[in-house]
């Protein structure tokens, strides 16, 4: 939806109020406080234009409970998510723990922690569709703070010469190879959309249906109707009466309040009862379709209609593959293309852990466990540091189903030739000599 030339001239007025006030010391706030204010300011009259449609903004969705669950639910997730640095080795890999890339995401700077990287990252990519960190290098180009940007503060540019540069508020153009840039659904390649701007309008219905709701219940379940007068009332009459009722009708305190009503004047409903407008369906139906938007399962945001013991866990494990996995791929590509440097792409990677959420139920993962003992391809430490637990000395030994028996003894073992057997004619024939 398009923003109109009343609401924009009702908007900067609002802001230069505000900003007036400031200036004069009216209102002694800080800087972080300014901005929440003007972005109650923005958020807080959501009429947009001349047919009342419900404005929301980004920060505003937060205030639909299914966004802020959609959210939360994604952005915490893959703030818990252990993410190592690993080196490739001729046995496989290893974990670069003293690597200073490694260190940097443990602590990002000096105040910001992995969680919280990761945390604001997701929560600016799904409410803005890009979510930025700046890298600051050392003079041999090693990264070592980052910092993280608000989407309002930067853009990114593509030059003519398909160069990708991200300016900030201050005009500087940034290079491409400074900005970690995790980024949404693009139909540019090089820019996110938001999906709060793109569903825009299926999030103004749920506001609606959410404000419909409200006033509803505080006018006390009174719905609103006509007052018929047989004749004609002067106007000092009129007003009287009006205020009157109002008074009396209106407001949470007067709920199931009977009304006084003089000179033959009657009362009749004009509205739609909540049951015919289907305002229940409607809030149900708007909380499938936010999560819908997020594909996030709908159980994970309290809709549990369709959810049973059978198909949560596959669920889960479909949340992981197909919602989650895209974002972290993200993030692993945009950490090894621009923390690490050229000479060690070969050498090392990023690799968030997703053991944790895949492994299943203890069941489950028991017979997994069981399985891939028997055919030597888990040590019991394997599986051990897979369930968090400490490993012990001989439990790297790897063991094969015949007779639990080691695999270098089963290899090394001489194979022992078949003993011929006799066949039935001779046999018959040697009885019958002796007889």
């Amino acid at each position: 939806m398009e923003i109109t030339v009343s609401r924009l001239l009702n908007l900067i007025s609002s802001i230069h109020n505000l900003a007036s006030s400031f200036s004069r010391g009216e209102k002694r706030m800080t800087s972080s406080e300014f901005e929440s204010a003007v972005n109650q300011t923005l958020l807080a009259d959501t009429v947009s234009d001349n047919t009342k449609a419900v404005y929301v903004s980004e920060e505003g969705s937060l205030a639909i409970s299914a966004v802020w669950a959609c959210v939360r639910i994604l952005s915490e997730t893959v703030g818990t998510l252990p993410i190592h640095l690993y080196k490739r080795t001729s046995n496989g890999r290893e974990k670069a723990k003293g690597h200073p890339c490694s260190l940097l995401l443990q602590k990002p700077n000096s105040y910001l922690t992995r969680f919280a990287l990761m945390h604001h990252l997701m929560i600016s990519c799904t409410l803005w569709g890009n979510g930025y960190a700046r890298i600051y290098r050392d003079k041999f180009f090693r990264p070592v703070r980052l910092q993280l940007l608000h989407p309002y503060d930067i853009e990114p540019i593509l030059t003519y010469d398909d160069e990708l540069f991200y300016r900030d508020k201050t005009g500087l153009f940034i290079p491409c190879y400074d900005i970690i840039h995790l980024k949404g659904i693009s139909t540019d390649g090089y820019k996110g959309k938001s999906p709060i701007a793109v569903h825009r309008d299926n999030l103004s219905l749920s506001v609606s249906a959410q404000r419909y709701g409200e006033k509803f219940f505080n006018q006390g379940g009174n719905m609103s109707g006509v007052f018929k007068y047989p004749s004609t009332l002067k106007p000092e009459a009129y007003k009287r009466l009006k205020n009157d009722l109002i008074a009396q009708s209106t407001g949470l305190h007067n709920a199931h309040t009977p009304l006084l009503l003089e000179g033959g004047m009657t009362y009749e409903r004009i509205s739609i009862p909540p049951e015919d407008a289907q305002f229940i369906a409607t809030r149900k139906f708007q909380k499938t379709e936010i999560a819908t938007i997020y594909g996030v399962p709908p159980h994970m945001i309290a809709d549990l209609e369709r959810a049973t013991n059978n198909n949560i866990e596959h669920q889960g494990m479909e949340f992981v593959q197909y919602c989650l996995l895209p974002y972290l791929v993200r993030l692993e590509e945009e950490f090894n293309r621009k923390l690490l440097r050229e000479d060690e792409f070969e050498d090392y990677y990023f690799l968030f852990g997703l053991n944790g959420l895949l492994r299943g139920d203890a069941k489950t993962r028991s017979e997994y466990y069981k399985n891939m003992n028997l055919i030597g391809a888990m040590s019991a430490n394997e599986i051990r540091t897979l369930e968090d637990m400490n490993s012990y000395e001989g439990g790297d030994t790897y063991f094969v189903q015949a007779n639990m028996q080691t695999i270098e003894n089963a290899v090394l073992q001489p194979v022992q030739e078949p003993v011929p057997v006799a066949e039935n004619n001779d046999t018959n024939e040697d009885d019958n000599e002796k007889d």
